[in-house]
Protein backbone atom coordinates (compact mmCIF):
# COMPACT_ATOMS: atom_id res chain seq x y z
CA UNK A 1 0.00 0.00 0.00
CA UNK A 2 1.11 3.32 -1.06
CA UNK A 3 1.84 6.08 1.75
CA UNK A 4 1.85 9.36 1.33
CA UNK A 5 2.45 11.83 3.83
CA UNK A 6 1.48 15.69 4.88
CA UNK A 7 3.72 16.92 8.04
CA UNK A 8 2.86 19.86 10.30
CA UNK A 9 -0.75 20.16 8.14
CA UNK A 10 -1.98 23.61 8.83
CA UNK A 11 -5.56 23.24 9.48
CA UNK A 12 -8.49 25.14 11.90
CA UNK A 13 -11.12 22.05 11.00
CA UNK A 14 -11.82 18.68 11.03
CA UNK A 15 -13.53 19.43 7.43
CA UNK A 16 -10.09 21.07 6.66
CA UNK A 17 -7.99 17.79 7.54
CA UNK A 18 -10.52 15.70 5.74
CA UNK A 19 -10.12 18.01 2.12
CA UNK A 20 -6.62 18.32 2.33
CA UNK A 21 -5.84 14.71 2.35
CA UNK A 22 -8.84 13.26 0.56
CA UNK A 23 -7.29 15.71 -2.31
CA UNK A 24 -4.05 14.70 -1.78
CA UNK A 25 -5.01 11.27 -2.38
CA UNK A 26 -7.15 12.32 -5.25
CA UNK A 27 -4.24 14.07 -6.99
CA UNK A 28 -2.22 11.08 -7.38
CA UNK A 29 -5.21 8.51 -8.61
CA UNK A 30 -6.58 7.08 -5.70
CA UNK A 31 -9.83 7.67 -5.27
CA UNK A 32 -12.56 9.64 -7.12
CA UNK A 33 -13.34 12.50 -6.98
CA UNK A 34 -16.53 11.55 -4.70
CA UNK A 35 -14.07 10.52 -1.93
CA UNK A 36 -13.86 13.31 -0.04
CA UNK A 37 -17.61 14.29 0.06
CA UNK A 38 -18.38 10.74 0.94
CA UNK A 39 -15.52 11.19 3.58
CA UNK A 40 -16.99 14.03 4.96
CA UNK A 41 -20.82 12.71 5.05
CA UNK A 42 -19.59 9.38 6.71
CA UNK A 43 -17.72 11.59 9.37
CA UNK A 44 -20.63 13.86 10.18
CA UNK A 45 -22.66 9.66 10.86
CA UNK A 46 -19.58 7.63 11.98
CA UNK A 47 -16.87 9.96 13.83
CA UNK A 48 -13.47 8.55 14.06
CA UNK A 49 -11.84 10.89 16.47
CA UNK A 50 -10.04 8.46 18.95
CA UNK A 51 -8.91 9.45 22.13
CA UNK A 52 -5.10 7.65 22.89
CA UNK A 53 -2.96 6.93 25.54
CA UNK A 54 -0.06 9.06 26.41
CA UNK A 55 -2.05 12.19 24.97
CA UNK A 56 -1.66 12.41 21.68
CA UNK A 57 -4.90 11.46 19.99
CA UNK A 58 -6.05 10.62 16.34
CA UNK A 59 -8.78 10.24 13.66
CA UNK A 60 -9.07 7.84 10.95
CA UNK A 61 -11.59 9.38 8.60
CA UNK A 62 -12.19 6.99 5.31
CA UNK A 63 -15.26 6.44 3.05
CA UNK A 64 -16.44 3.41 1.33
CA UNK A 65 -14.71 0.96 -1.30
CA UNK A 66 -16.73 2.18 -4.22
CA UNK A 67 -15.22 5.42 -3.98
CA UNK A 68 -11.36 4.45 -4.36
CA UNK A 69 -9.23 3.41 -7.39
CA UNK A 70 -6.54 1.78 -5.57
CA UNK A 71 -5.47 1.02 -2.30
CA UNK A 72 -3.54 4.10 -0.32
CA UNK A 73 -2.97 5.51 3.35
CA UNK A 74 -2.42 9.38 3.34
CA UNK A 75 -1.21 10.45 7.36
CA UNK A 76 -1.30 14.03 8.02
CA UNK A 77 0.53 15.26 11.57
CA UNK A 78 -1.01 18.20 12.34
CA UNK A 79 0.87 21.35 13.05
CA UNK A 80 -2.26 22.24 15.87
CA UNK A 81 -4.33 19.94 16.97
CA UNK A 82 -8.08 20.58 15.72
CA UNK A 83 -11.22 18.91 17.44
CA UNK A 84 -12.54 15.69 15.58
CA UNK A 85 -15.85 14.43 17.68
CA UNK A 86 -15.40 10.78 19.01
CA UNK A 87 -15.96 7.73 18.07
CA UNK A 88 -16.98 6.20 20.96
CA UNK A 89 -18.75 9.46 21.87
CA UNK A 90 -20.49 11.27 19.13
CA UNK A 91 -21.37 13.87 21.26
CA UNK A 92 -18.23 14.85 22.70
CA UNK A 93 -14.86 15.64 20.70
CA UNK A 94 -11.05 15.35 21.22
CA UNK A 95 -7.88 17.02 20.32
CA UNK A 96 -6.32 15.34 17.32
CA UNK A 97 -3.02 15.37 16.49
CA UNK A 98 -2.25 12.80 13.70
CA UNK A 99 -4.56 11.75 11.11
CA UNK A 100 -4.52 8.77 8.98
CA UNK A 101 -6.70 8.43 6.32
CA UNK A 102 -7.22 4.46 4.33
CA UNK A 103 -8.03 4.49 1.02
CA UNK A 104 -9.54 0.76 1.08
CA UNK A 105 -9.98 -0.77 -2.29
CA UNK A 106 -10.71 -4.50 -1.28
CA UNK A 107 -13.73 -4.91 0.56
CA UNK A 108 -12.28 -7.94 2.12
CA UNK A 109 -9.77 -6.02 3.35
CA UNK A 110 -11.67 -3.03 4.51
CA UNK A 111 -11.78 -4.53 8.44
CA UNK A 112 -8.44 -5.98 8.59
CA UNK A 113 -6.63 -2.56 7.57
CA UNK A 114 -8.57 -0.69 9.47
CA UNK A 115 -7.44 -3.11 12.61
CA UNK A 116 -3.93 -3.13 11.71
CA UNK A 117 -4.27 0.90 11.98
CA UNK A 118 -5.71 0.94 15.37
CA UNK A 119 -3.26 -1.35 16.50
CA UNK A 120 -0.40 1.49 15.86
CA UNK A 121 -2.48 4.00 17.83
CA UNK A 122 -2.62 1.63 20.73
CA UNK A 123 1.11 1.50 20.83
CA UNK A 124 1.90 4.92 22.56
CA UNK A 125 5.58 4.07 21.51
CA UNK A 126 4.71 4.39 18.19
CA UNK A 127 2.28 7.38 17.86
CA UNK A 128 4.77 9.07 19.82
CA UNK A 129 7.95 8.62 16.86
CA UNK A 130 5.62 9.28 14.51
CA UNK A 131 4.92 12.75 16.07
CA UNK A 132 8.69 13.39 16.66
CA UNK A 133 9.39 12.04 12.71
CA UNK A 134 11.82 14.38 11.15
CA UNK A 135 10.49 13.83 7.58
CA UNK A 136 7.90 12.10 5.88
CA UNK A 137 10.39 9.05 4.87
CA UNK A 138 10.91 8.49 8.44
CA UNK A 139 6.65 8.09 9.03
CA UNK A 140 6.20 6.08 6.26
CA UNK A 141 9.24 3.77 7.50
CA UNK A 142 7.94 3.71 10.98
CA UNK A 143 4.51 2.92 9.58
CA UNK A 144 5.15 -0.03 6.93
CA UNK A 145 7.16 -1.82 9.99
CA UNK A 146 4.18 -1.53 12.24
CA UNK A 147 1.84 -2.33 9.48
CA UNK A 148 3.54 -5.24 8.49
CA UNK A 149 3.55 -6.58 11.54
CA UNK A 150 0.33 -6.19 12.91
Amino acid sequence: MDILVILDLNAESAEDVITSLGSLLERNGFVKPTFIPATLEREKNVPTGLELQGGINAALPHAGVEHVNRPALAVARLRKEVLFRRMDDPEASVPVKLVFMPAIKDPHSYITTLMKLVDVFKDPETVKKLVEARNEEEVVEILREKLASA
